[in-house]
């Protein structure tokens, strides 16, 4: 095992300072005069009468994500979530799962839920720590999906268009790329396989990138769907629908099914310390309001249950090259604080994944296509050599670092002009989410 170093170690001493904010507590992120009292779920309201929907329901509206929040603190997690397991946790009595023992030795930290038992584990331990570690993660992150290199889609269809609607459709998605420009103009060209070029003359001057204004095209990532008849990957034919959708009084839920992904990309492999972090979820939702005119999803929620097996797939892919599966199991895995499988909560199995709640806004567009090929998987770790932290960002800058001394390669000063050319609409640092 790399030996950890000392910038590790201090970010592993945070999170025992971070655990002991557990029992900071606020307001929940979403409003709770649409809530219904007794069983509902933390911000998350309630379906419809089945009488709000049809089988003839036609709208259907994508939402390419941004505004990607990971910069929570301990206080702020307590506000962003919803209540996963259905008990209000305040100490090891009831809590839903067992604490986890190492050699018949309890390590587990106890848990303590943030208001109306919201869960969100990740957002008090592993996200201020990563931000520590990985300063310029969310400005990366926020960059590319700017650009549209692996922008999420949250594409809903079998909508009615109103406030409710009992039964609806989602898929969530990647973008290979994405553009502003007509989608009739722009395709893979003869030399990029990824990249968005204009299809007439040598095919090799770049599509703008998306301008975030309601007018942009998106060709999605061929691993999310099927192949139909032809061998060909169908938008018809996505691999994961999630069928069991609903809006309520303007607010989409989405309960997700076991496996889904939350593809986070930073960067498009032009820098070794690129990567990718990608949150699997068993049992879980999405959420977020649409606006009035259907341009926007705002106040967005990605919640579910985290194993300390996926966590461990991720850390590799985003940089965390130190962190394997024996520091997982043990420094990471104290702080675990719910059980991986929702049907085991209050069986006395033991604790073994983290509580998720990460926050996005979305902007709509169109779907225009499917990309013939998946962009190169990012594999930060794969040399073996340490990864050099990149300070190259926005986040960085206003903390008093120069462009000169953070972007000094010529990659880097590449990277930097990235920044200064996405739209206004497209703001780093990422602003904090509103809280109610």
């Amino acid at each position: 095992m790399r030996e950890i170093s000392h910038g590790a170690e201090r970010a592993f001493s945070r999170w025992v300072g971070l655990c002991t904010l557990l029992s900071v507590l606020g307001c929940s992120v979403y409003d709770p005069n649409l809530i219904e009292p007794s069983d509902a779920a933390a911000g998350v309201p309630r379906r419809p009468a089945a009488s709000t929907s049809s089988v003839d329901d036609g709208e259907s509206i994508a939402f390419a994500l941004n505004d990607i929040f990971l910069r929570q603190s301990a206080d702020m997690a307590a506000r962003i979530g919803v209540d996963l397991d259905g008990t209000t946790t305040t100490g090891p009595d009831d809590a839903t799962c067992e604490p986890r023992a190492v050699d018949g030795e309890v390590v587990s930290q106890d848990v303590v839920d943030g208001d109306m038992g919201i869960d969100n584990a990740i957002g008090v331990v592993l996200l201020p720590t990563t931000s520590a570690a990985l300063p310029c993660l969310e400005d990366n992150l926020a960059m590319t999906q700017g650009r549209g290199i692996g922008t999420i889609l949250l594409w809903v269809q079998g909508w009615n268009g109103l406030p409710d609607d009992a039964s609806v459709t989602a898929v969530l998605t990647t973008a290979v790329d994405g553009t502003s420009e007509d989608p009739s103009l722009v395709g893979f060209g003869r030399n990029d396989d990824v990249n968005l070029v204009y299809l007439s003359g040598a095919q090799n001057e770049e599509a703008p990138d998306p301008g975030w204004a309601n007018q942009d095209s998106w060709f999605l990532d061929p691993v999310d769907f099927d192949n139909d008849e032809t061998g060909a990957a169908s938008l018809d034919l996505p691999k994961a629908r999630q069928v069991d959708a609903y809006v309520s009084s303007g607010r989409l839920v989405v309960p997700l099914l076991d496996g889904t992904a939350f593809k986070l990309i930073a960067g498009d492999g032009s820098l070794p310390s690129d990567g990718a972090m990608v949150v699997v979820v068993s049992g879980g939702l999405m959420m977020g309001d649409i606006s009035d005119d259907h341009t926007r999803i705002e106040r967005g929620l990605f919640a579910g249950r985290f194993s300390l097996e996926n966590l461990g797939a991720t850390t590799a892919r985003i940089g965390m090259c130190a962190i394997n599966a024996t520091v997982i199991g043990t420094l990471l895995g104290q702080f675990a604080d719910i059980q991986q499988i929702p049907e085991k909560d209050g069986t006395g199995a033991e604790c073994d994944a983290f509580s998720t709640g990460v926050t996005f806004n979305g902007v709509a567009g169109r779907v225009a296509g499917i990309a013939a090929v998946s962009r190169p998987e990012l594999a930060p770790c794969a040399s073996g050599e340490p990864v050099e932290i990149d300070r190259c960002c926005p986040s960085e800058w206003a903390y008093g670092k120069s462009r000169l001394e953070t972007c000094a390669p010529l990659e880097k000063v590449r990277k930097a002009a990235f920044f200064d050319a996405l739209p206004s609409t497209v703001q780093i640092p990422v602003p904090e989410p509103e809280l109610f």
